[in-house]
């Protein structure tokens, strides 16, 4: 389920009037590489959720003719990343799924992380990645045995000096979904996940080999660009 309802406001200066997922790289919208991406894992269904500008996610999915079954849930109000994947919950269905933010750019393989996910039996599992640069991430701690003990969301400091970012790549139990409250504003790292693990779930990472890259903000938009192939259908207004 890549989550696409957010108003992606910090891009507003650079892409007016597109939402988030179909801004332009490479000379197509980012939701055509995350599907093709998506393909590239085996998935054969994908729920995308939209908000803001709906009306050309429904356009997008309309024209789409990849192999992918694409289904659009529109949301009157936004949720927030928990809250989207609850409301989405009936499109599911009952097997365990894939969360993908709408701004994230990878190329890692998923079938490792869905296997430790499978091998650990945990409510959920995350895709992180090490690195430096925390300003502006979600960072998560852990014990020895890469269970999660702790999150900290953007803007707070890491007491031990944790460095695992939070890459927005999860597997999902539904039936761990099922326990998010319906029709409330949550956030997965700021809400969920912390609650999870106060009331005993276990939810454990996956580690990539290489950061992801998250285009949210005009800088990485614009290295996306130039790392991805700027074309003429990469516009700024």
């Amino acid at each position: 389920m890549p989550l696409a309802a957010g108003r992606g406001t910090r891009l507003r200066s650079v892409a007016p009037g597109v939402p988030k997922a179909l801004v332009r790289i490479g000379g197509e919208p980012l939701l055509a590489r995350q599907l093709r991406y998506l393909e590239r894992q085996r998935i054969s269904r994908v729920v995308v959720n939209a908000h803001h500008l709906a009306d050309q996610v429904l356009e997008f999915a309309r024209e789409y003719r990849g192999f992918l079954d694409v289904v659009v849930v529109v949301e009157t109000e936004l949720l927030g990343t928990a809250g989207d994947v609850r409301n989405a919950l009936t499109q599911l269905g009952d097997d365990r799924f894939l969360v993908l933010y709408a701004d994230v750019i990878t190329n890692e393989p998923l079938a490792p992380m869905i296997e430790r996910h499978s091998q650990l039996g945990t409510a959920a599992t995350l895709a992180v990645y090490e690195s430096a640069e925390t300003e502006g991430k979600g960072t998560i701690e852990v014990d020895g045995s890469d269970r999660v003990t702790e999150f900290n969301e953007k803007g707070t400091t890491t007491p031990d000096g944790s460095t695992l970012i939070n890459a927005g790549i999860y597997v999902v139990e539904p039936s761990f979904a099922r326990t998010i409250p319906e029709k409330l504003a949550l956030h997965f790292g700021r809400d969920t996940f912390p609650a999870a693990l106060a009331r005993g779930e276990r939810i454990a990472v996956h580690r990539l080999s290489a950061p992801v890259l998250d285009v949210g903000i005009p800088s990485a938009l614009a290295l996306a660009r130039r790392e991805h192939g700027r074309s003429n259908g990469d516009r700024d207004e």
